[in-house]
């Protein structure tokens, strides 16, 4: 059975609208399985106070066996 780890990925929004992941990370260093760190990536769990437009924080689930590319981190970015 694969186990996930929960990611907290921070972007950068351009002029132009896009996002832009800007190189920082933190990573939950927990193995669960992927039903769990979904539940607990779920936007209803959290309280968001966002002040700035221009920056966020993606959360994701990801194989505790993979590592994720920049290219990797806009597509689901975009998706």
């Amino acid at each position: 059975m694969e186990l996930y780890v929960l990611i907290l990925s921070m972007w950068g929004k351009t002029a132009m609208g896009e996002w832009l992941y800007i190189g920082n990370q933190y990573v939950y260093n927990t193995p669960m399985q992927k039903e769990q760190c979904e539940k607990l990536i779920d936007k209803k769990g959290w309280s968001m106070h966002i002040t700035n437009e221009y920056y966020g924080i993606k959360f994701d689930c990801m194989p505790e066996s993979s590592q994720i590319s920049e290219e990797e981190h806009r597509k689901q970015k975009d998706g």
